[in-house]
């Protein structure tokens, strides 16, 4: 069996390992074996490697399903396995769903496997939109990914998705601010004092009904999670 990479797995090599005639046949318990070792092996290197892991979670699961009984063989409990069969049948959907990603698109994905899984619900399109708009981040949220989801799979009304663009934009701002607000001129400040300063008039005039229905549920300036998630 071909050893993969010690760097992001290429799609390539995956399939090169899971196409081993040990992978597709001949002796069952070596082929269960050789998996465990490369799913181990890849567990080891640590949340960095999500990615990866489902690459290679994703090709055994492949594999070894042809083969009757085979995959649930893998998780018995004398093989020891770092993960639970039931995150291993999560990580195999994030491999098949998002096994295009490459090194440099995964530094703007957030590393836990449960966050990747839900974002694998959205179409490659879709995921690339995101992250080239900032949506999806390192430091993203499993609460503000189900959001992400649920708006671009249709599952969101018009005004739970203003909401959340209104929520999402001040975060970003908020993210802004904090992040660079020390290396401001003077000038700089005053502007910004003076441009908040009149959008809080602003909004505080603004009493039509929808703000008013709104505003109890919004608290977009009373609740420090939607400037900190």
């Amino acid at each position: 069996m071909k050893k993969l990479g010690n760097s992001v797995f290429p799609i390539a090599s995956v399939a090169s390992v899971a196409s081993t005639p040990c992978a597709d046949g001949g002796n069952a318990s070596s082929a269960v074996a050789d998996w465990i070792g490369e799913i181990k092996k890849v567990w080891a290197r640590g949340a960095s490697s999500t990615l990866d892991l489902a690459r290679v979670v994703s090709a055994a699961k492949d594999r070894l399903q042809r083969q009757y009984g085979q995959w649930s063989r893998l998780w018995r409990s004398e093989h020891k396995m770092p993960l639970s069969k039931s995150t291993a049948d999560r990580l195999a959907t994030i491999g098949n769903r998002m096994g295009w990603v490459d090194s440099a698109t995964s530094l703007n994905l957030p590393r836990g496997w449960n966050i990747l899984h839900c974002l694998a619900q959205l179409d490659r399109e879709t995921l690339e939109q995101l992250i080239q708009q900032g949506f999806i981040h390192p430091k993203l949220t499993l609460r503000r990914a189900k959001e992400l989801v649920a708006e671009f799979t249709g599952k969101q009304t018009a005004a739970e998705r203003r909401k959340a663009n209104v929520q999402e934009r001040l975060r970003r701002f908020a993210a802004f601010v904090r992040d660079t607000v020390s290396e401001w001129e003077f000038e700089e400040r005053e502007l910004a004092t003076e441009t908040l300063s009149q959008l809080i008039e602003e909004i505080g005039v603004s009493d039509t009904a929808a703000f008013k229905r709104d505003r109890s549920t919004s608290a977009f300036f009373t609740q420090p999670s939607l400037l900190t998630d």
